[in-house]
């Protein structure tokens, strides 16, 4: 599925243009949201930067100036609303395809209390033919480590003629950075030794970066430039984010780290290292 959201809470908003006049009016039944587009579709954030997002809606029949909505929270799409679009309309009162209307989640963070409030400008709005449109919203607030890493939930809201309303839900994953910290690569024993740390931003937000414990880390290896990497040995990081391992049986060639990742925490590869044969 295509991922199509934006950054709702920092745009919870409902900013259009008026339909051109003369535009024929879509059957209420014809009402359809067809994607929900999120750029970036991988917002990582670092100690101290923040990513701006921008999100695109395409329907059909929507009807007036508030005619599309979003909404962004944390947390995972309950299982009841699903994630596909296009969805089916429904009329007031109920139906396939209504859901509850969605509030912006509070913002964490010890110098934040504040809940997100909705975004207005930036919104842009066309006809890409066949009777769809494309929404465009640019919030005013950016995503940065002091919102909940993890799942966040985008609602979509279309209205049509005659009270029709659709609503669909679609989500993302928003990560914090890592770093791989102090690793030396040199020949060791009968192999090579490996030793470094694993870093993550602070989820306490006291640092920029912590140590990152019980995490998986591959050590990749290649002969040369050029050559494929293969994963050569892996390592588990300890309480304080480090770990040592010592490859047996290789000497030379090129070497880096490689950490996959979590649903919080954004995956890294290191840097090359390259060790002469003896």
């Amino acid at each position: 599925m295509t991922l199509r959201v934006l950054l709702a809470s920092l745009a919870a908003g409902t900013v259009a243009l008026p339909v051109p006049a003369g535009a024929p009016a879509a059957a209420a039944e014809d009402l359809t949201i067809r994607s929900v587009t999120l750029r970036p579709a991988n917002p990582v954030v670092g100690p101290a930067d923040t990513v701006r997002m921008v999100i695109e809606v395409v329907a059909r029949g929507v009807t007036g100036p508030a005619g599309v909505t979003i909404k962004v929270e944390p947390g995972a799409i309950p299982a009841s609303k699903g994630t596909s679009f296009p969805v089916t309309a429904s009329r007031p009162g109920g139906g396939p395809g209504r859901g509850p209307a969605l509030a912006p989640g509070p913002v964490p963070g010890p110098t934040v209390s504040a809940r997100l409030a909705p975004g207005t400008a930036g919104m842009t709005w066309f006809r890409p033919g066949e009777g769809w449109e494309t929404w465009r919203f640019a919030p005013e607030r950016s995503l940065s480590r002091w919102y909940p890493a993890g799942p966040w939930t985008v609602s979509v809201t279309a209205r049509g003629a005659d009270g029709a309303e659709v609503t669909g839900h679609t989500g993302f994953l928003l990560k914090r950075l890592t770093r791989f910290g102090g690793v030396q690569v040199a020949p060791g024993g009968s192999g090579v030794r490996v030793t470094g740390a694993l870093n993550r931003v602070d989820p306490q937000g006291h640092l920029d970066y912590a140590p990152f414990p019980g995490q998986p880390v591959a050590i990749m290896h290649r002969a040369g430039k050029g050559a494929d990497w293969t994963k050569a040995a892996g390592a588990t990081t300890d309480s304080h984010g480090r770990f040592t391992r010592v490859v047996e049986g290789r000497t030379g060639g090129e070497w880096r780290l490689r950490f996959e990742g979590t649903t919080h925490y954004a995956p890294r590869l290191g840097v090359v290292h390259k060790v002469s044969p003896r």
